[in-house]
């Protein structure tokens, strides 16, 4: 994919995010079911156990969105020493999370995508952590060289023994999602082709959908297969193991694909 195309996508959900903001913070408040393990397999690692050492638990939350993960951190982890970088592009969206049933937070506003593709070091600036999280954001990393710097930049941000946790959208696999998806594709391409964008340049996988009722909403999706998240493991430029993939959350239960990974 040229990097003019994939900059084009990049734009498209930035601004679906900051149009669609409120509508989509309150269809957003549940944690996924799917969280709960990732943290069984952060303690299971020890990754987690920083109290003895005096330390406080570091996690990094790329593409947090209204900080539910967070809510979800503080019930779950409510006796663990720790601070949570929560990073997203959609200050609206960020914006919309209030109160104080939040862990100690540091917050940054970063298109992570776009400073990728510029060649900069996006997580520059935080310390190592130990949970490296993103949830809900895979699927909006057009072209498979960005989401292995994506991956890559996550990895790079572990400390060794550290947790890398990443959730993949299965949408295509949904009946009512692909039907919504194949809809919006032709949308799409009317839309993007009007702005130079050619739709020759897109992967297998990649696809469009809309949001609620809304005509002019648009977002750009990729289904990643598992052959996908496979290359991903193996061309990680850090050394991890993979210690966990699985299907959760949604009413099948088969929503998103898990993988969790420890940096060595």
């Amino acid at each position: 994919m040229h990097e003019r195309t994939a900059r084009a996508l990049i734009a498209l959900n930035n601004r679906f995010y900051r149009r669609c903001a409120a509508s989509f913070d309150a269809t957003r408040s549940a944690p996924w079911t799917g969280w709960r393990r990732v943290l069984d397999a952060a303690r299971s690692t020890d990754a987690l156990d920083r109290a003895d050492a005096g330390e406080r638990t570091r996690i990094l939350d790329l593409a947090c969105g209204n900080l539910r993960f967070e809510r979800f951190l503080a019930r779950e982890l409510g006796g663990t020493p720790m601070e949570v970088y929560a990073l997203d592009a959609c200050r609206e969206l960020m914006g919309a999370a209030e109160g104080t049933d939040l862990p100690p937070l540091r917050i940054r506003e970063l298109d992570v995508l776009g400073a990728l593709l510029a060649g900069d070091t996006p997580l520059q600036g935080i310390p190592l952590v130990d949970l490296s999280a993103c949830f809900g954001f895979m699927h909006h990393v057009p072209g498979a060289t960005l989401r292995q710097r994506l991956v890559d930049a996550l990895a790079g941000q572990t400390r060794p023994g550290g947790v890398i946790a990443l959730s993949f959208w299965r949408f295509m696999d949904d009946a009512r999602l692909a039907s919504k998806a194949r809809e919006a594709d032709e949308r799409a391409g009317a839309v993007l082709g009007e702005q130079g964008v050619d739709v020759r340049e897109f992967d297998e996988g990649d696809h469009f959908l809309g949001w609620q009722n809304d005509a002019r909403a648009l977002r750009y999706c990729h289904h990643v297969t598992e052959a996908e998240i496979d290359a991903l493991v193996a061309g990680c430029s850090h050394p991890v193991r993979e210690i966990d993939r699985f299907f959760a959350d949604g009413r099948s239960g088969m929503l998103n694909r898990y993988l969790i990974l420890q940096r060595r």
